[in-house]
């Protein structure tokens, strides 16, 4: 009994001491895991804390944080300890790199601030990554080896002019919101080695030759762990280190700091090992990862850097880094020609190109430049942006919701309540009043105000009313059958000139299968700056005349550039006008047209998908920027497309050999009595057939036909345009065969188009700065073709895009040179009549 007492009277306390000693284990446990994930918070990230700490510390110690943060920035940490072992695998590769690329981020942090920069800036080592980069490829490129002192006063100069560029750069590239990048380091490097070169008798540096054969590959001799070494030394050439220790070192430092940036790094480091592999480089160039480093700096920017991490953006990193390979290609082989390396000027160019692409999609969400930290920190912003925009909707909503319905007797304002007899004769009148004060009224653009319109719609409303009341109901008026006919022949005629207004409002309530159909005709004919499906299927009707194989792969570039628009959620009307489909038309017939293996070489329509891929993104980034000026991009993107694929390929590739096009090196032997006038007449139509790369006279006569159905001043101005570079071509002595094939024609066309009624209101003003245009683009073609055939690349449509941007850009007091604004451009005949209207509406405005 009492050892039963015992037993329940000590339960209690058992219990209550087993109650007592679990929380203070759970506390432990919990203090010990709070600690580890503390210490852990304080050495991965950014290291805020520690940045902090450091800011009542001597400046010399600071300035080793700095030059640490600097020696991370390079891969997008700003992280010291990353920086700290990022040095330790450089000096595993070489410890006179080390040296030479610590002065470079000393000389450059200092001289930041000396110019007094941003201090946060500076201390965050975004004036000092240059440095390094400078630092260790400057010793790199000398062909006086290691340890050549007199090396280190021009290492100290050229970092000088990195915070310099980088204030400058940002100067220009704060208006998009864009980062510098490494863009300051390869411009002084790409200066420093252009001015030495490799007969320097004091700096000396490495003689780079360009491609002169096609590669011997046998793959069969492939080394497969070699190939998967090349993804860390990939990623340790990001700082020119060829050493596989040097690059998991790196890949250790981008861990710690962020698994993200690790794991980005090392799948753009293997997208471009693959890319290599596709465009059957040697195996040498690959096992050394120099066609990776690009890839791994593109991935990161985009893969959560500057944009949240989505599985959306995720993606499009990869594509940026499939992007950045392809384009490493073509700029290296441009710049051997000039003995220059390529450095990291295609992750430059990729980066800035996909970070401009303005989308609908909420998931590409582009952070602002002074959020922007580090993946994780990045989407975590995101995720709270996008929880607060969702309660902001939410709010707006509810008082929506809450209204009572009553509210909608108020939306009646003047208008009787009771309905008048004549319905029919109201509507009537109230549309034709309607329709003249659309007339008066431009666009919404115009001076009037809304309450003005409003006051005027109210008006009008009193005045139908007086009209009904005293005048009554009106007699039909009997019309004459032949003019009945006659209008129905006309509204035929509107139906399907013109840019097919009625007939796209028709379209939208049908499937998308349909409507897709109809975005691809009207991108055809938007080359010509027609946007119209019938003169786009008459076109392609040209295309199967000169070539059923060109227009497959045509047909082909169109459609995958529209698709591509659509997934990257681009503006829908813009792509229902053909907008995102005509870049892409012209990249799928310029690679069959300049493809060395003829037609049918039916392996050439993927790269013809591909590259047609990224004219959306170069339409989009390239008019994010020229929106400033109000500026349409033109065939821009085709062109830069297309010349990174011949650049990329060249003759000499192994799978994808294009057409050998060589510079002048003789004076032509030209006897003017060889001239025949109807072959010269005859390039006029075969010129305006070039801009699609036709030489058949009867395709540029069904182009011709093509713009006259949707508007005959285009047609009028494309054959004046070919015609006036028909004759500048006779004024340069070209010899008669390049005339004959109306490759001096086309630029110029295209140039008397956009100016001639298209962008400009059409006058006779217009008229004449139409011609003076196209001479303008003929002579410049002719420029930009001796230029371009140095590096055997052929000119594109370069010369018409440089002379109706320089057109476009003049600025006038002259009322009739009137520029159109973007929104308002449709075709020359519509454009007139606006800006006849808007004219008439400004002199009333001036009488009253």
């Amino acid at each position: 009994m009492e050892l039963g007492e015992i037993v329940v009277a000590e339960r209690p306390g058992e219990r209550q001491l087993y109650t007592e000693q679990k929380p203070r284990a759970q506390d432990l446990l919990g203090r010990s895991g709070n600690r580890i994930h503390q210490v852990i918070e304080y050495l991965t990230g950014e290291m805020k804390e520690y940045g902090e700490w450091m800011k009542n510390k001597p400046l010399m110690v600071q300035l080793v944080d700095w030059i640490l943060r600097g020696t991370s920035q390079v891969m997008f940490v700003n992280n010291p300890l990353s920086g700290l072992i990022i040095l330790v695998g450089l000096f595993i590769q070489s410890p006179w790199w080390v040296l030479t690329g610590c002065t470079g981020t000393t000389v450059s942090t200092l001289t930041a601030l000396a110019l007094g920069q941003d201090r946060s800036a500076i201390a965050a080592g975004l004036h000092s990554y240059n440095g390094i980069l400078v630092g260790l490829l400057m010793a790199i490129f000398s062909d006086k080896g290691d340890y050549y002192w007199w090396l280190l006063p021009p290492v100290a100069v050229i970092s000088m002019a990195c915070p310099i560029l980088s204030s400058a750069l940002g100067s220009i590239f704060s208006k998009w919101d864009l980062p510098v990048f490494t863009l300051p380091f390869n411009i002084a490097v790409t200066l420093y080695l252009a001015a030495t070169g490799h007969y320097n008798p004091f700096f000396p540096t490495t003689l780079i030759k360009p491609v002169a054969s096609v590669p011997n590959i046998t793959w069969s001799a492939i080394n497969v762990p070699l190939l998967l070494q090349s993804i860390p030394v990939g990623v340790g050439q990001v700082y020119g280190c060829e050493n596989p220790w040097t690059g998991g070192i790196i890949l250790v430092a981008l861990l710690i700091s962020s698994p993200l940036i690790c794991l980005h790094a090392a799948i753009g480091s293997t997208v471009g090992m693959f890319a290599a592999l596709s465009i059957a480089s040697p195996f040498d160039s690959i096992y050394l990862g120099l066609h990776n480093y690009n890839c791994a700096l593109a991935c990161i920017a985009i893969g959560g850097m500057f944009y949240a991490l989505t599985w959306q953006t995720h993606l499009l990193s990869l594509a940026c880094a499939l992007f950045c390979a392809y384009s490493g290609a073509a700029l290296a082989n441009a710049l051997s020609v000039l003995g220059l390396p390529l450095c990291t000027w295609p992750f430059c160019l990729s980066a800035v190109l996909f970070l401009l692409i303005n989308s609908d999609n909420p998931a590409i969400y582009k952070i602002p430049l002074c959020k922007v930290t580090y993946p994780e920190a990045n989407r975590i912003y995101y995720l709270r942006m996008k929880r607060r925009a969702s309660e902001s909707r939410r709010e707006e909503q509810k008082p929506k919701e809450q209204k009572p319905s009553s509210d909608s007797k108020i939306s009646t304002g003047g208008t009787p309540l009771c309905i008048p007899k004549n319905r029919h004769l109201q509507h009537t009148q109230v549309n034709i009043l309607t329709k003249c004060i659309l007339f008066l009224v431009p666009s919404p653009d115009s001076s009037l105000s809304a309450n003005t319109m409003k006051g005027q719609n109210i008006n009008m409303e009193h005045s139908v009313d007086v009209k009904i009341e005293t005048k009554g109901e009106r007699k039909p008026i009997k019309q004459n059958p032949l003019s009945k006919a006659g209008k129905r022949v006309c509204r035929a005629v509107e139906y399907i000139t013109g840019d097919m207004k009625e007939f796209g409002a028709w379209l939208k309530d049908k499937p998308l299968m349909i409507q897709f159909i109809d975005w691809v005709l009207r991108g055809i004919s938007q080359v010509m700056f027609v946007n119209n499906p019938l003169s786009g299927l008459i076109v392609v009707a040209g295309f199967l005349v000169q070539n059923p194989w060109w227009t497959l792969t045509g047909c082909l570039g169109t459609v995958v550039s529209t698709l591509t628009a659509l997934i990257l959620g681009q503006d829908r009307s813009a792509i229902a006008a053909g907008l995102y489909g005509y870049n892409g038309v012209l990249v799928g017939l310029l690679m069959a047209v300049f493809s060395a293996k003829g037609d049918y070489h039916w392996w050439l329509l993927l790269p013809v998908a591909l590259v047609s891929m990224t004219c959306p993104v170069f339409t989009s980034a390239l008019g994010s920027v020229f929106c400033k000026w109000d500026l349409p991009v033109f065939t821009l993107p085709f062109n830069l497309a297309l010349t990174l694929y011949l650049a990329a390929s060249g003759p000499h590739n192994l799978f994808f050999p294009t057409t050998v096009i060589q510079s002048a090196t003789a004076t032509p032997n030209i006897t003017w009595t060889d001239a025949e006038m109807p072959m010269l007449l005859q390039s006029i139509p075969v010129g305006v057939g070039q801009v699609y790369g036709c030489d058949n006279p009867w395709t540029g006569g069904i182009f011709l036909i093509a713009l006259f159905i949707s508007s005959p001043l285009i047609c009028l101005h494309a054959a004046m345009g070919s015609a006036v570079g028909m004759l500048a071509a006779l004024s340069l002595a070209t010899p008669f065969s390049k005339i004959y094939s109306g490759l001096w024609g086309y630029n110029s066309s295209l140039s008397c188009v956009a100016i001639g009624g298209m962008f400009y209101a059409f006058t006779w003003q217009t008229h004449l700065l139409a011609i003076a245009c196209a001479l303008f683009s003929a002579y410049l073609g002719a420029t930009v073709t001796n230029m371009l055939s140095v590096f055997g690349v052929p000119s594109g449509t370069w010369s018409f895009c440089l002379s109706a941007l320089t057109f476009l850009l003049i600025t006038t007091n002259n009322s009739a040179i009137y520029k159109l604004p973007l929104s308002k451009v449709t075709y020359p005949e519509a454009n007139r009549a606006y800006y006849l209207k808007l004219k008439k509406h400004q002199r009333s405005c001036c009488e009253v």
